[in-house]
Formats: structure tokens, C-alpha cells, sequence
């Protein structure tokens, strides 16, 4: 398989391991004893080699260490490949209002800032501070956590409120919550959601399915562990437009974008999606298995990993056509529906984020 194209750093990708200064992730120190001695520092804790964050411990199954900050900046390229564009969603108003849920490396918002919207006023929010120190004007980051019912403390009378991979992250009966809450954030006629998903169920075209895939074996372990976790990271269409219709928006559209496993096709455009996602694929059997595998599924770490190399290559064998979908779903809030934030909190925050950016 080709190596996939150049993926342009932003300032703050150069070096996942040393760029990463917020929260003390350059105080970190691989462990040199065994693979699987939990190891607790001052924001986290090492588990099977793997740093996890600490502040409220056990709501993120996922790790949050330089391997992991890379994959997502690696996906965060697939996405764009894949989308050609960075959102969809329409936005008509000079200096726009734009929160970022789910951040992660922060990468999407400062993707913004620098190429796309040079005067909007963004907010990144994440449950990890995990984002660099040198941000674009105009970008600030919160920790913050967004099963919280009440989100006092973030923007509102926004343009748009942008969401991706937060499947196996969200309490799953959580999820009506989540929408209402970006439906009260955002600004009435104009303002727009987008929810960006990959459904890690893996398909194949025609009869190309192999027998006994480890691939589709690990996705049903994965999403059956996060099943039992109360955070599914299931995507279910229906359910998905009905969460979004029932909070209250309206002109809910659904894109799907299939993203091979490897650039088997003579399509340039797809073969470049493919090169992308087998990249950021590869790099996410074991990051986002790993933990749930153990704990729910009773495997061991070996038996974990064995599974994640076997899966990783069947999806570099080019007989192989097969595929994941890529969900986009973006939705309006209607006129007339006014935000039951109050006038004064609206300005306090505005206030609160001016003097962060400037």
C-alpha cells in the first residue's frame, strides 16, 4: 500500500510528544517495568503502557497520551479529505459564534481560525486539557464536561455547535440531554448543529466479506463492550435523527461518506479517503479497545493486542473492499425559538470570552 500524502501539521502537531505542554503531558514518563503496572500521576494514570486522563476518572474510557493526540489529528485529515471542507452548515453572520464539543487536540477550531473563519469567535471544549498553549486569536479552550445538565458557563447565540467521534464517550441515555442543550446554545433560524460519526461496523461490497474477520470480530466486541458501559458508540441512523428532531431542529439532513479500509479503487478521490482512514484505523483497534476489552469482555492485554494485529492486517490486504460509513447529520434551530438562557448570562460569558482571546 502507498504511504498516505503529506498530512500538513497545524503549529501545534509538528511533535505529538512535545508540543502537548497543557495539563503536564511534557512531565510525562514512560513506564519501565512491565506493560501492565498502573503508574498514578499528578493528571492521569499509566494502564497497559497507555496514559489516561484522571479528572473525573472513568467517564473517558479512551487514552489521552501522545500516540492518541496523533491519531486524532490524523483523523481529524481523514474527515477533511473525506468532506472536502471542514463543516457544511451554513453560516451567514460577520463574526460567528462557534463552539467545538469534544475537541480533543483541539485541531477542528484552529483548523478554523487559521484557513476558514479569520474573525470568529470560537470556543474548543473538552473533558481533557489536552489542546496546545499556542492557539490562534480568536480560539479558547474549556475544560469542561458536557454530561453536565447545566452549561451556564459556555457560549450561547451560536452559528454552530460542531460535534465529532463522540459515540463511546457520551453516557448513552444521556444523549436527548446533549442535543436540548446545544439546541438552547444555539441562535434561533441561523444556528446549526453538526454531529459527525463513524460507524465502526465494517461492510464489504457483494460476496467480498472473509471468513472469520477479525476486523468485524473486533467491532462487534468493541461496540458490545461499550454497550455494557452505558457509552454505546453504536450508530443508529433512525435513532440519530430522531434524537436530533425530538430536541427541536429542523431541516435535519444525513450525509454518508463510505471510507474504504484500503485504496483498492482506481478512484483517486477515494483511494485518498482510503489511505487516510486505513491510517487512522489502524491506529484505533487497540486505543479505543484496549480498556473496554479488558473490563468487560474479561479478555487479557495479550489477547487484546493479538486481536488488534490481526485486524490491522486484513484491512491492509487490497482484495480486501471493505468499508465504513461516515455519518454527518446537520440540523437548524427554527425562528422563534428563543433560548431559555438568561440575556445577562449571555453577556457575562461574552465578556468572560473576549478577555480570553484578546
Amino acid at each position: 500500500m502507498q504511504n498516505p500524502p503529506h498530512l500538513k501539521r497545524l503549529p501545534h502537531s509538528s511533535h505529538p510528544a512535545s508540543h502537548h505542554d497543557v495539563g503536564g503531558l511534557l512531565r510525562f514518563v514512560m513506564p519501565s517495568d512491565t506493560e501492565s503496572e498502573e503508574k498514578h500521576l499528578e493528571n492521569g494514570c499509566w494502564i497497559n503502557g497507555r496514559f489516561y486522563g484522571s479528572w473525573k476518572r472513568g467517564t473517558y474510557v479512551f487514552p489521552i497520551d501522545s500516540e492518541e493526540l496523533e491519531r486524532l489529528d490524523i483523523f481529524h485529515k481523514c474527515f477533511l479529505v473525506a468532506r472536502c471542507e471542514p463543516f457544511s452548515a451554513p453560516i451567514t453572520r460577520r463574526s460567528p459564534k462557534i463552539m467545538d464539543l469534544g475537541t480533543g487536540t483541539g485541531i477542528w477550531p484552529i483548523c478554523l481560525a487559521e484557513d476558514y473563519l479569520f474573525d470568529a469567535r470560537i470556543m474548543a471544549i473538552d473533558l481533557n486539557q489536552v489542546q496546545p498553549a499556542l492557539i490562534p486569536r480568536g480560539v479558547t479552550s474549556k475544560q469542561f464536561d458536557i454530561e453536565e445538565p447545566i452549561w451556564d458557563s459556555l457560549l450561547t447565540d451560536c452559528d454552530l455547535i460542531h460535534m465529532r467521534m463522540l459515540l463511546g464517550s457520551i453516557q448513552t441515555d444521556l444523549w436527548p440531554q446533549i442535543y436540548g442543550n446545544v439546541f438552547e446554545h444555539l441562535a434561533p433560524d441561523h444556528g446549526y448543529i453538526e454531529h459527525v460519526e463513524i460507524d465502526w461496523t465494517p461492510r464489504w461490497q457483494g460476496d467480498d466479506q472473509p471468513e472469520n474477520s477479525s476486523f468485524q470480530r473486533w467491532s462487534e466486541l468493541f461496540l458490545s463492550s461499550m454497550d455494557k458501559s452505558n457509552r454505546s458508540a453504536r450508530v443508529v441512523p433512525a435513532k440519530m435523527q430522531q434524537l436530533i428532531k425530538a430536541a427541536g431542529f429542523t431541516d435535519v439532513k444525513e450525509k454518508v461518506i463510505q471510507a474504504f479500509v484500503c485504496p483498492w479503487t482506481s478512484n483517486s478521490y477515494e483511494q485518498d479517503v482510503a489511505r487516510w482512514f486505513n491510517l487512522a484505523l489502524s491506529r484505533s483497534f487497540e486505543t479505543l479497545s484496549m480498556m473496554p476489552l479488558i473490563k468487560k469482555q474479561g479478555l487479557t492485554y495479550e489477547e487484546v493486542g493479538e486481536l488488534c494485529a490481526r485486524a490491522r492486517e486484513e484491512i491492509c490486504v487490497l482484495q480486501n473492499h471493505a468499508f465504513c460509513n461516515i455519518y454527518v447529520w446537520t440540523a437548524r434551530k427554527p425562528e422563534g425559538c428563543l433560548s431559555n438562557a438568561h440575556i445577562g448570562q449571555t453577556e457575562t460569558v461574552d465578556r468572560t470570552f473576549d478577555a480570553e482571546i484578546n
